[in-house]
């Protein structure tokens, strides 16, 4: 199976997941918490993992990580980095 990756990344939003993580004072475990309220079910290694582009972010990932920082910023700071290809 090929890796699916985007300019060498596997996402695009692994910065903005800790930018917004640890705007909100949020370590690993706390997140999870959180995103465990909206029925996503991911641990502290799987943050670790997206954080460091290390994995695949699958679109209800991202409404979930949205939903959880509530926060459009967010979701602009995730469409600049697709126009910007960083």
């Amino acid at each position: 199976m090929r890796d699916k990756k985007f300019h060498s990344k596997s996402n695009i939003i692994s910065k903005n997941i800790k930018k917004y993580r640890t705007m909100i004072g949020y370590n690993q475990e706390q997140l999870c918490t959180k995103l465990d309220l909206f029925r996503l079910n991911l641990y502290h290694s799987d943050i670790y993992l997206i954080e460091h582009n290390k994995r695949l972010v699958r679109d209800y990932e991202v409404l979930a990580f949205w939903k959880v920082f509530n926060n459009s910023f967010f979701i602009s700071s995730f469409c600049t980095n697709i126009v910007n290809c960083e």
